[in-house]
This record gives structure tokens, C-alpha cells and sequence, in this order.
């Protein structure tokens, strides 16, 4: 705690500061209990106790599994089914009277959004839910009011205007009803993220931003990492690079758009290098025996 010029007896610091590390206890407390409630950690207790594994191997093998079974992280729990006006809905006309459309929305993103809320704290969360449900509705052909979003998350349409203006002023860009005609396309915010790593910002600056977790950025980057892989074994068919990195083939055209843009000429960028070099590094090439060659080669 900072002494700000204000004189107070020695003993009521004390008191502050007793009180200050209650609080942050209780944060902490606060984030390990629904932690241990998330499905990723019922799996990780549940390998320690039944095989006697280390923290560390038990989520190895989360990773793993999640990897192998489904490619990204599950989304089962956490979701919401709201009814929201069509993008096809013109504007000046009341709500009752334009085309509706349901959608489904991430309201809880389970691990990821506690990383968050513990890193960067309840507002970034906030504004994190409001790009990632903003953008789910738009991809699904529907556009959110600010007033859906205050019943969402429940806060007012004030804040959500509040949150909007950081974001926008952060350069991310948010589908809302109104405002979506003035803004355009834009990129996606993991696109986005892609973009800003490549252009030499850091894990913190690009937490900052985006209001994402240093987990979902690793996870980005790495997902960018094995575009670069199978474009560097000649594979330039866009649905199978999509099958293969279990994304859809919209974001798959708008990293193809980003690894155009870092080119330099025909040669790439050291940054590709890199993370090419990190990716063969965590999965070496199998060696197979070739009695024709008298030795092995890389598979």
C-alpha cells in the first residue's frame, strides 16, 4: 500500500495494510474454488489421485488429450442461446418489427476467463466477454444491442458504453446494432492477435489490448505456428489446411491474409523462422529405418 502525503497514525497502516492482504486473499481464495470447479481441473485432480502424477504431467496430459480428442478446448458448458436481431434487419424500424435470429453465445469460457479475471481483474473480463459474444452473434448472421449486452452480462448500458470506447480505442473492433454499418469487416480477435504478435508487441502489451489471457495468446500463436508448418510442406488447399488446424476456413483465409502481409518478397520474415523452429523443436520429424539407404530418414 502507497502513503499518498496522508499523516495517519502507525497503527491504522497497519490496519490498511492487514485489511489489503485480507482482500487479496480472499480474491485469491475466491479464483482456486472456481478453479477447482471447472471440468479441466476435476480432470487434472482426479489423474493426481488415481495415478499418483505431478501437477505438471497431469496437465501435460490435459493438454494432450484436448489436442488429440478435439483439436481446441471443449465448448460444452458456459453457453447460451439468445435471440438477437438479423444482420439482414434495416435500421430505423422497432425491434418487434425486424427479422430475429438465435444464436449461441460463450457467456463462460470456463479456465480461460478465470485466467483473465485473475491477471487483469473483473473489468477486462468484462470487456474480453463483450468482443468474444459481440463476434459470436455476428458470425452467426446476428448483431447485439448494448442493451443485450447489459442483460447478458448483467451491467448497464452505460457501462457496456464505456467498455465499447476502451475497446474501440484499444483498435479492436465490436459488432454492435447501430454502429456495425460504420465499422466494416474488421478482423477477428484472434486474427488480430496473430497481427500484433507479428508486428513485435509482447505477451503483456498484446494481454493489454485484447483483454485476453497469455494462455489464449500461446494458443493463437501456436495455431498460426502449424499454419506455417503445413504451408512449408507445399499444403495450399484452404479445407484442408482448416480440417487440419480444426478451425474454421474464414479464419484460416484471414491468417493466410496476415502471413501474405509479413512476407518480404519470397523469403520470410525471421518471425516465421522462429516460430517454425519453436514448433519442430515440441514435435521432432519420426525417424524411420530405410535398409534401401543403409540408415534412417526423417518422416
Amino acid at each position: 500500500m502507497v502513503q499518498i502525503g496522508i499523516k495517519l497514525p502507525r497503527s491504522t497502516w497497519k490496519l490498511l495494510k492487514l485489511l489489503e492482504e485480507i482482500m487479496n486473499n480472499t480474491r485469491k481464495s475466491l479464483y482456486d474454488r472456481c478453479l477447482e470447479k471447472t471440468p479441466e481441473q476435476i480432470f487434472i485432480n482426479s489423474l493426481r489421485r488415481e495415478y499418483e502424477l505431478s501437477p505438471a504431467e497431469s496437465k501435460g496430459i490435459l493438454e494432450l488429450a484436448k489436442d488429440c480428442l478435439f483439436g481446441h478446448v471443449p465448448q460444452v458448458l458456459g453457453k447460451q442461446r439468445y435471440l438477437c436481431a438479423s444482420r439482414r434487419a434495416r435500421h430505423g424500424k422497432p425491434l418487434s418489427e425486424q427479422e430475429m435470429i438465435r444464436v449461441e453465445l460463450t457467456i463462460d469460457n470456463g479456465i480461460e476467463d478465470l485466467d483473465v479475471l485473475r491477471s487483469q481483474g473483473v473489468v477486462a473480463l468484462r470487456q474480453l466477454k463483450i468482443m468474444r459474444i459481440t463476434e459470436e452473434a455476428y458470425l452467426q448472421g446476428g448483431l447485439l444491442t448494448q442493451e443485450d449486452l447489459g442483460r447478458l452480462l448483467q451491467v448497464s448500458s452505460r457501462t457496456i458504453r464505456k467498455d465499447i470506447y476502451r475497446l474501440n480505442r484499444d483498435g479492436n473492433t465490436i459488432h454492435t446494432r447501430g454502429y456495425d454499418h460504420d465499422i466494416g469487416r474488421g478482423l477477428s480477435h484472434k486474427a488480430r492477435i496473430i497481427d500484433l504478435y507479428l508486428s513485435g508487441l509482447t505477451y503483456d502489451e498484446i494481454m493489454r489490448k485484447t483483454r485476453h489471457g497469455a494462455f489464449s495468446i500461446k494458443r493463437y500463436v501456436s495455431s498460426f505456428g502449424r499454419l506455417l508448418l503445413l504451408l512449408s510442406h507445399d499444403l495450399e488447399d484452404l479445407s484442408e489446411i482448416s480440417r487440419l488446424l480444426h478451425q474454421s476456413e474464414r479464419l484460416t483465409r484471414e491468417y493466410l491474409r496476415i502471413y501474405r502481409k509479413y512476407l518480404q518478397g519470397d523469403h520470410w520474415p525471421p518471425v516465421y523462422s522462429e516460430l517454425l523452429a519453436q514448433l519442430k523443436a515440441l514435435y521432432p520429424a519420426k525417424k524411420k529405418a530405410c535398409p534401401e539407404l543403409g540408415g534412417v530418414y526423417e518422416a
